[in-house]
């Protein structure tokens, strides 16, 4: 029984008893009109101590980087149902709903139209509208909340005396507003990290990245850990590859004091000096040292190490992952400059969709995205920082091995919000924009420069 079917059938109850009650004479002295019956007051009080909140999730159907939301939905749904997580109605249930998957030709999980699909689905269905969505990366977080399908959030998050936002970071606050709007609160935030395989330095007889490494270190390793033992100019192993959902000259710019694009504000700041420095210093990681492939026959294949098997890289940058890649299975925070500044990228969400009964919803939504964003990895509430220094198995998800703690939580101290590596579609069109063409020789940084912004007002623009 829907929840409006539920609130239909107590109405109609409280209505009928009360006639019944008083023997159907007409000269019996009857409460006044305007006063609620006795009956319809309990069965509305019945209905509101019943109510079902519903949970719509979205997860890949084998990834578990982080764990399944479906895994940790048993914990939430018997901590709600016990009235154990914190500020959850008393009486009331949830429901967790798994979002039914959309693929392509070759069944492929499309995360975005997945979403997509679902909360339009479900606002034309009316009575089946879930009242919080929680959405991961795969969704595409930052092209669905520059849609109208999930709610803004300002009207109750200003409203509410106990300040919800505080608990969370304000890296975390920034990224999940867009167009202007509060459109869900975060749940779990990650960022940028150096991850290699400390193997390949110890053949090589090279130091292991540290958390203190600086620019030079990175790129004397770099050199190191190139080999051309032929010297025919292919090497056989490269000491760097490159990731397309993740720009890579990004933590230089972050470093210079630049920026790519807010999507809040709509603000694009590839432009102007900061830039011109970061993507020299990038372009000379290939140009100069060889440390990635570089030359006009250079594709994207090459620059990606998509080839590991045959001709592997030692190190690469990406978002920070509980279980990394196995090319790249040791993790150390990024190198830095000046600062240590990294780009941090928002993982998960817990949203309204904009359908729904948002102020209903929003009694539940702060209450699960305070619990769920204690537990995930990384997690966006700052509360849960705690746990990543004292485990505990409450806390399952932020139970790290040391090494991972450390990068965890230098990139948790010196992350600054991203929006281009929170959004898989701005790194992989800057990819082509920027970064491929730097690599083939086909552009100079001016000219490379003026291919992002354009593509980035023309992004804005959609």
């Amino acid at each position: 029984m829907t929840r409006r079917e539920w609130l239909s059938l107590a109405l109609i109850t409280g209505t009928v008893l009360l006639p019944a009650s008083c023997g159907g004479d007409e000269d019996e002295e009857r409460p006044p009109q305007q006063e609620p019956s006795t009956g319809n007051a309990n069965a509305l009080e019945a209905a509101k101590e019943l109510r079902q909140f519903t949970l719509a999730y979205l997860e890949h159907p084998y990834a578990v980087n982080p764990p399944k939301p479906s895994i940790l939905g048993r914990d939430v749904k018997s901590g709600w149902d016990s009235g154990s997580i914190p500020g959850a109605r008393e009486g009331s249930t949830l429901q967790l709903v798994p979002m039914p998957h959309k693929t392509d030709e070759r069944y492929q999980l499309l995360g975005l139209a997945t979403a997509v699909e679902y909360l339009r689905a479900t606002a034309a269905a009316d009575s089946s509208v879930a009242d919080v969505v929680w959405l991961p990366s795969l969704a595409q977080i930052m092209e669905l909340m520059r849609t109208e399908l999930l709610a803004p959030l300002e009207r109750w998050l200003q409203s509410d005396n106990a300040n919800p936002l505080d608990a969370f970071s304000e890296e975390a606050r920034r990224l999940v507003r867009v167009r202007g709007r509060i459109r869900g609160l975060p749940l779990s935030i990650a960022p940028g990290v150096l991850g290699h395989n400390a193997s390949f330095f110890e053949r090589a007889n090279v130091a292991g990245p540290t958390p203190d490494w600086k620019w030079q270190d990175f790129i004397d390793a770099g050199n190191r850990l190139t080999v051309d033992a032929n010297e025919d100019g292919d090497p056989e192993q490269y000491g760097f590859s490159l990731n397309w959902d993740f720009p890579d000259w990004e933590p230089l710019l972050l470093q210079e004091g630049g920026e790519i694009i807010d999507l809040d504000t709509g603000l694009i700041s590839i432009e102007g000096p900061a830039t011109e420095r970061a993507l020299t210093a990038w372009d000379e990681l290939g140009r100069v040292h060889g440390m990635h492939p570089y030359g006009p026959e250079v594709t994207e294949l090459d620059l990606r190490g998509f080839e590991d098997d045959t001709k592997p890289s030692a190190m690469r940058f990406s978002r920070f992952k509980k279980n990394p890649w196995s090319y790249r299975p040791d993790i150390t925070p990024m190198p830095s400059g000046s600062n240590g500044t990294t780009p941090l990228s928002l993982e998960e969400v817990i949203a309204v969709p904009a359908a729904g009964d948002v102020e209903g919803a929003y009694e539940v939504l702060v209450p699960l995205a305070h619990w769920i964003g204690e537990r995930r990895v990384l997690p966006a509430v700052t509360a849960g920082w705690q746990y990543l220094e004292q485990p505990d198995t409450d806390h399952f998800d932020l139970i790290l091995p040391k090494p991972l703690q450390v990068a965890a939580l230098a990139g948790l101290d010196h992350g600054k919000a991203s929006y281009a590596a929170s959004s898989p579609m701005i790194p992989y069109h800057l990819f082509h924009q920027v970064t491929l063409p730097l690599a083939r020789g086909e552009v100079g940084i001016e000219q490379a420069i003026d291919q992002a912004t354009n593509w980035l007002q023309s992004y804005l623009a959609e």
